[in-house]
């Protein structure tokens, strides 16, 4: 378990390495798109401004005015593009050494470059020339040779101070909170890349942990099934020895009883009366040992049928994929539940017919009656155990792990959680829960022998498997109802028929087919 955690940790945190890296990805394009686009905005507002540079005549004139002032703005005006620089050189040469810088753009506007006199000549540069209004220049003009006129009195270098993406997103990658329009810019698309990474990594992880609880339940689902399957195979298998021990000791009590007639028989031969009395005992048992062996092969045809319906089931959910798999699980389900069910059922049954009373006749089980008496629906009971005494309306619940009651017992759902903390609930046919089934047919039974036997307590019990925990509901309800397991249901039975008798002591009973003659309405 936890290798598996710290294996999805993990391949977590490369999706989250990956999905980064794709940010900053990301990221760095868009921010070259956002670096050309400022680009060409500050282009544009220069062109628009008019400010692509100043006249070379028009330094000249400032700088023989010594029109200090307006020269410099002139200077500081285009910083965003480029800077000039105006230095005292006087020679027409490509190179000047030993020339002075005399006027630059302000070095404040352009803290990131640093302009000295000595790397001037890499740059380009315009000649500033003194101007002259002699007839001789008017004709220089006319021959388009005015620009190479006039006496050199400096010169004009312009130095660009755009830099490339890479050294500006360099210089802002080393300080990115820096106050700069563009910079800012920079860390808003950062940021945003990197929280849409996190933000997707967060959705994609969310899908990945509902998709993993997805599989886990559905093959604790399937495990669940498997086990439910096995459980119930293996209680049909011992359906089916039981069976056919019970067969085989009936055939073996058969021939003991013949064996022992047969005896009689060769003693009593000359006494014709006592022959055909042993004859006909030997015809009965002969035909009840028929009906019984008939009776158990049926059960043992029908404990085989269902074997074989259940491994086809089996095979058919083990073949079935997508949504045919949960058609096929629900349908294994349903009918695991029904037979399991079942066969709870008549396991009680059962113990109650193999009880001492059950055996002596002190009480006569009715099963699937109908306590509607014509009103409404139907209301079939499970049984219903005819005491002298009393009435009990049993309830058969084969529902196996902890049974408790979301609120009150009386009046909330009960639900049942079992091994593998799987909650079920236990609804009650026509209630919310088991009580207010009892409870009706309870109610409906007294309603058809009130008339006649109006002293005749009905009682109600509850009858969950004997594995099955039932204190957090407790055992009774009331002063009629009860709540019990499978093992101490003949236990309760009897003191209910206890409390009865101590309720009416002395009156007068009716035989147990006269309490079934009134329930049937005879």
């Amino acid at each position: 378990m936890k290798k598996a955690l710290l294996k999805q940790l993990a391949f977590s945190g490369i999706r989250l390495i990956v999905l980064l890296y794709l940010a900053v990805l990301a990221a760095n394009y868009l921010n070259g798109r956002n670096f050309s686009d400022y680009l060409g905005r500050t282009m544009i507002k220069v062109h628009a401004e008019g400010k692509m540079g100043p006249d070379a005549n028009q330094l000249s004139r400032l700088l023989l005015e010594k029109d200090t002032r307006t020269l410099q703005g002139l200077l500081d005006r285009n910083y965003n593009i480029y800077a000039l620089v105006i230095t005292d050189c006087r020679t027409g040469n490509d190179t000047c050494p030993g020339q002075n810088i005399l006027f630059q753009t302000n070095p404040t506007l352009i803290p990131d470059e640093h302009i000295d006199a000595g790397s001037l000549d890499n740059f380009p540069y315009v000649l500033l020339r003194r101007q002259s209004s002699s007839i001789l220049q008017l004709l220089r003009k006319e021959g388009g040779a005015a620009g190479h006129s006039g006496e050199i009195i400096g010169r004009v270098y312009s130095i660009s101070t755009i830099p490339s993406f890479k050294e500006d997103y360099r210089n802002w990658l080393s300080d990115p909170f820096r106050d700069n329009e563009l910079w800012r810019t920079y860390l808003k698309t950062m940021t945003g890349c990197l929280l849409a990474s996190l933000f997707v990594w967060l959705v994609l992880e969310l899908l990945l942990k509902l998709r993993r609880t997805e599989v886990r339940n559905a093959r604790q689902r399937e495990a669940e099934l498997m086990r439910d399957v096995d459980n119930y195979l293996n209680q049909l298998d011992e359906k089916g020895r039981q069976i056919e021990e019970q067969q085989n000791l009936s055939n073996s009590q058969f021939a003991t009883y013949i064996g022992r007639i047969r005896e009689l028989e060769q003693r009593l031969q000359d006494v014709g009366e006592h022959r055909q009395v042993a004859e006909q005992i030997i015809r009965d048992l002969e035909e009840d040992n028929l009906r019984r062996s008939a009776e158990l092969k049926g059960q043992l045809d029908r404990t085989r049928a269902e074997k074989e319906q259940l491994r086809t089931e089996v095979e058919r959910y083990k073949r079935s994929v997508g949504r045919d798999r949960v058609e096929a699980s629900n349908a294994l389900s349903s009918a695991i539940g029904t037979r399991t069910g079942a066969a709870f059922e008549q396991q009680v049954i059962d113990r109650i017919v193999g009880s001492d009373k059950g055996k002596s006749g002190e009480w006569r089980l009715v099963t699937n009656f109908d306590v509607s008496g014509g009103q409404g629906g139907s209301r079939f009971v499970d049984c219903i155990v005819i005491s002298k005494e009393c009435l009990v309306v049993v309830e058969v619940k084969g529902y196996y792990g902890t049974i408790e009651a979301e609120g009150s017992v009386e009046n909330s759902t009960w639900l049942c959680r079992g091994s593998n903390n799987r909650i079920v609930e236990i609804r009650g046919e026509g209630g919310d829960n088991p009580y207010h089934q009892v409870h009706d047919y309870v109610v409906n039974l007294m309603n058809l022998v009130k008339k006649r036997l109006p002293q005749l307590p009905v009682f109600g019990v509850i009858v969950f498997p004997e594995k099955s925990d039932i204190s957090g509901i407790g055992t009774s309800i009331g002063r009629f109802y009860r709540i019990t397991g499978a093992d101490r249901l003949l236990s309760v039975l009897g003191q209910m028929e206890a409390e009865a008798r101590r309720g009416h002591p002395f009156s007068k009973r009716p035989s147990l087919a006269e309490i079934e003659d009134v329930m049937r309405g005879k």
